[in-house]
């Protein structure tokens, strides 16, 4: 049987941590410095498109970003600052840090792109 979500996330795992992160006024400063310290990086993707034409399309990637948010939130837990036992491994990270990316979306560019990329092409955003 498919999982069906959890308020709107993915999983109960990354709603919780999601709402952790988000409603202490310190642990939302610090993740919003740990994504500003860790932005998404471009990649360039030239691909044969349509017929023979060469296209080239840049493709931003989260991946420092997800390792970073995944470990601060592992000491979190073993801190027992984050007191819900959560199965980290199940975490959603792309939903995590799209939340945040809302955010650092409108003063940050490299946010920006990744969250277009993110909505125009969800497959593309999750690492």
């Amino acid at each position: 049987m498919a999982e069906e979500g959890y308020s709107g996330y993915e999983n109960w795992e990354t709603w919780n941590v999601s709402l952790w992160l988000s409603n202490d006024e310190g642990l939302y400063n610090e993740t919003k410095d740990i994504l500003l310290d860790n932005p998404p990086e471009k990649l360039e993707f030239t691909h044969i498109g349509l017929g023979t034409s060469i296209e080239e399309e840049d493709i931003w990637i989260i991946k420092e970003a997800r390792i970073t948010l995944s470990e601060f939130v592992d000491q979190l837990l073993d801190d027992n600052i984050i007191t819900d036992k959560i199965s980290i491994h199940r975490v959603n990270w792309k939903e995590v840090i799209e939340d945040f990316a809302v955010e650092l979306a409108k003063t940050n560019s490299k946010w920006k792109k990744w969250l277009k990329q993110s909505e125009k092409h969800p497959e593309w955003s999750s690492d």
